[in-house]
């Protein structure tokens, strides 16, 4: 194996030409095959999408709506640890209604459109 390497290393040394014939030749063949995942990637989008759809749309703010009253019933009832929750509701509330901007900010092109 060792013996192989060597002697195909001897022809790119001696002849500088042939191994930019060997790129070249391994750069258009790789540039016409199309990705094989994207099939199964455009798909795990679309899902990962339609999530992302449904949360920050009503669903999300009667969540957030929801996380914020339950706060405040622990309130209501005298338990003082409670506004931690409340606090935290409301940022993740405001996170999540938010998320698609977000998102979209940071992915760019391949956010959710």
């Amino acid at each position: 194996m060792k013996e192989k390497a060597r002697q195909w290393l001897a022809v790119f040394k001696g002849n500088p030409g042939v191994a930019l014939a060997v790129l070249a030749t391994g750069s258009v063949a790789f540039a016409n095959n199309a990705n094989p995942l994207a099939g199964a990637m455009t798909r795990i989008q679309n899902i990962l999408c339609g999530v992302v759809d449904a949360l920050t749309g009503p669903f999300g703010a009667a969540l957030a709506i929801f996380m914020i009253g339950l706060g405040f019933a622990g309130l209501i009832i005298g338990n003082r640890n409670s506004m931690g929750l409340i606090i935290a509701s409301i940022a993740g509330g405001a996170l999540l209604l938010a998320a698609k901007t977000l998102g979209n900010t940071i992915l760019g092109a391949t956010g959710c459109q």
